[in-house]
């Protein structure tokens, strides 16, 4: 009875995200398929089925910001349709109370935050390099992929080189007049200038090295010199040139941990990048916030009546979730929270509130 139960609370709920997420990917699809219409033009070379394929490739992506969204509104959607139907009633009447039938839809969302931390999230990412990827391809129409005024950094806690270049050929994996600055790592942790190198172009021949041509090197303290060709080592590889032409630059979940050693290894500040792992992680808190929170407005309305208050107080609540959440996440990101602070101050403060609030109407 009590398996049965659970399968069918959960079904219904499952059922409410579903259709909820539907909506909100095709008001999505259809806001961002009209802007990209509009700003490509006439004259960029893309279809509309093109364009169309490459909204597609960036739906997931930009559904990852408004899953809170999606599973509020699933939950109190499947509710709502419970209580619609006396369903609720019966349960409550039988003796359950409302923390035993709301059992199947934590498990669902939990689970739920889960699996798009860990599987949609790094398809969404690949599916979005895939649209970058697509985009140049069929703007340019064959031509060479070019990428203009890029900086590049890469190096070890002794030594850094920064590189900035006025064009970057990805076809080819070139660089139009580079200047390769070498860099000191002093033991305090500041960088002294030690040599640079300004080149005609650059290809990375290897994953291993760029080869500079007609080279004029400088150096403190040295007379300039002037190569034909140097061979200088280096971690860049086709892809991190192929990123300069990206627009995001989020990697998947399971390659942030990475990304960060890499960013904190060459001299950059990785804040944006744990505040983007962290707040992955704290997902399936979200989401089971908004549960609580789902139940809480749901349970408390359809007593009153009132669908429509119902649908404005769940999305007051959404959009004051995600204000205080993106406002907070910027905090972060500008190192004034320290990261954990940031990344999980609101889904548990949410929680706490989401449980506070049903044990208020439940319990009284």
């Amino acid at each position: 009875m009590i398996s049965t139960l659970n399968r069918y609370i959960a079904g219904r709920v499952l059922r409410g995200i579903g259709v909820a997420f539907i909506i909100v990917t095709a008001i999505i699809m259809l806001v961002d398929f009209v802007e990209g219409s509009r700003n490509l033009g006439s004259d960029s070379g893309i279809t509309s089925l093109q364009l169309l394929f490459l909204t597609l490739l960036k739906a997931p992506k930009f559904v990852e910001q408004t899953i809170p969204f999606v599973v509020l509104f699933g939950v109190m959607g499947a509710l709502y349709g419970m209580n619609r139907r006396s369903e609720l009633i019966v349960l409550r009447a039988s003796g359950l109370s409302a923390w035993r039938f709301l059992r199947p839809a934590l498990w669902v969302t939990a689970v739920l935050g889960i699996m798009w931390s860990a599987i949609a999230n790094p398809l969404a990412s690949k599916m979005l390099s895939y649209q970058d990827a697509q985009m140049i391809k069929w703007s340019n129409a064959g031509e060479p992929v070019e990428v203009k005024d890029i900086w590049l950094r890469e190096g070890t806690d002794i030594f850094q080189t920064v590189i900035h270049a006025k064009r970057v050929n990805l076809t080819e994996k070139t660089l139009d007049a580079p200047v390769f600055y070498q860099l000191q790592v002093l033991p305090d942790g500041a960088t002294q200038f030690a040599r640079r190198f300004d080149a005609k172009s650059a290809e990375l021949v290897t994953r291993d090295y760029w080869q500079l041509n007609d080279v004029i090197e400088n150096a403190p303290g040295e007379v300039t010199q002037r190569h034909l060709t140097i061979s200088l080592p280096t971690t860049i590889t086709l892809d991190d040139l192929q990123a300069q032409a990206k627009t995001t630059t989020t990697p998947p979940f399971w390659e942030i941990p990475a990304a960060v050693r890499d960013n904190e290894r060459a001299g950059f500040s990785a804040r944006g990048l744990r505040m983007q792992f962290n707040r992955l992680l704290a997902l399936p808190i979200m989401l089971i916030a908004m549960t609580f929170i789902a139940a809480g407005v749901s349970m408390h309305l359809t007593r009153q009546g009132g669908t429509l208050r119902l649908l404005i107080s769940g999305a007051a609540l959404g959009f004051a979730v995600f204000f205080a959440d993106s406002v907070i996440s910027a905090f972060g990101e500008v190192a004034t929270l320290p990261v954990m602070v940031a990344s999980w101050s609101i889904p548990l403060l949410v929680l706490f509130a989401g449980i506070a609030y049903l044990s208020k109407i439940e319990d009284g």
